[in-house]
């Protein structure tokens, strides 16, 4: 209680004793009575104004606690909001910004906050997506009302292409319909191309960049079902290249490299974008051809061989190499064989190429 009011009160009381002595002092009657009875009222309202000051004064020393804990709370949430990594936005769902972080006005291009809500303070709908991201991303919010780990790619400020997770909820007010989206990003694109560059790495042949062995074999099992499920015919040719050791002990493993290289070159070129091409290791080389006749995939093989035939390889101090391949060409039409009885039997179509005297396109043996 302060000080001019307890003096006030004191001095109430004070009256009032005075009071209640006089009543006693006097003689009895029906004024001295009221007069005693609306005393002890006064009284009785003394000492309840006292008990709400008293109540009052502790509750301004827990507002003002609270007061204190709330801005103590705002200034944590603003320096998290301030210096987190990610990140934080607060939309209409219109799109217009509300509100935006350091973090998240860097990654889409913008030095700071001030800067990125002037900028699109009359923006429409989420700018920075294009219309399949944007349905991606509010159907989601439509459906679930909130978008949990969702990966969408971005336009930044400079054009430039992104890719960013976002975590996002809806929010509503007690009527019901959503007001806000608030949510959370991160700039994923170097993770993403890092997962692509291990990706290309667990299944390209680094010097031809073809198929490596395993993965090749991955895409036949499932070129395999598919051709199962719809009663397809499809073709597998495996090529290796004649007198490759020559090359190499002539000419040396760099030109033989080169030679591998070629050979991927003219197969990408001759072949249709469907077909599946492959380097199994050294010098030999797979390819599946799906929703492929035999005589088809012979053909092909032909065509194929004739190419590389016709190529010569530059050497650089004017001459020109020139090589040949042989190829066997296996099938499978309804049957139910696997990756490893149609590459067996592509293996002894390609030794039966060999024995014609290479350069040769030969069909599995019957049987």
């Amino acid at each position: 209680m302060s000080a001019p009011e307890t003096g006030l009160l004191d001095n109430e009381e004070q009256a009032l004793a005075a009071a209640e002595g006089l009543v006693r002092a006097g003689p009895p009657g029906p004024g001295a009575d009221a007069f005693a009875d609306l005393t002890r009222q006064y009284a009785r309202l003394l000492r309840h104004v006292r008990y709400l000051i008293k109540v009052s004064d502790r509750m301004q020393v827990e507002l003002n606690h609270l007061n204190d804990r709330l801005r103590e709370s705002e200034q944590k949430y603003r320096s998290l909001f301030e210096n987190v990594s990610e990140g934080i936005f607060i939309a209409q769902l219109d799109g217009r910004f509300v509100d935006v972080n350091p973090a998240l006005a860097q990654i889409l291009g913008y030095k700071m906050p001030v800067e990125f809500l002037r900028a699109h303070a009359e923006d429409s709908l989420w700018p920075f997506l294009d219309e399949t991201e944007k349905e991606r991303f509010l159907g989601t919010l439509a459906e679930y009302g909130v978008a949990t780990h969702l990966q969408l790619r971005m336009m930044r400020r400079d054009g430039v292409a992104i890719w960013v997770e976002i975590n996002a909820h809806t929010c509503t007010d007690v009527r019901g319909p959503v007001m806000a989206v608030e949510g959370m990003l991160s700039d994923i694109t170097e993770r993403k191309r890092m997962l692509e560059e291990l990706r290309y790495l667990a299944t390209t042949d680094g010097l031809t960049g073809l198929y490596n062995r395993r993965h090749f074999l991955e895409l036949c099992e499932r070129e395999l079902l598919r051709s199962r499920r719809y009663r397809s015919e499809i073709v597998l040719l495996m090529l290796d290249a004649d007198h490759f050791k020559t090359v190499n002990d002539t000419y040396g493993h760099s030109v033989g490299d080169e030679a591998l290289r070629l050979i991927a070159r003219l197969c990408r070129s001759q072949l249709r974008e469907v077909d599946i091409i492959g380097r199994l290791g050294g010098e030999e080389f797979a390819v599946l051809l799906p929703q492929t006749s035999l005589q088809a995939g012979y053909e092909a093989a032909e065509r194929l061989r004739n190419a590389i035939a016709q190529t010569a390889l530059p050497l650089g101090d004017g001459r020109m190499l020139r090589f040949t391949v042989s190829i066997g060409v296996c099938s499978c039409a309804t049957q139910k064989v696997t990756v490893e009885e149609l590459l067996k039997a592509a293996d002894q179509a390609l030794y039966a190429a060999k024995d014609q005297g290479r350069n040769q396109v030969a069909l599995q043996p019957e049987g």
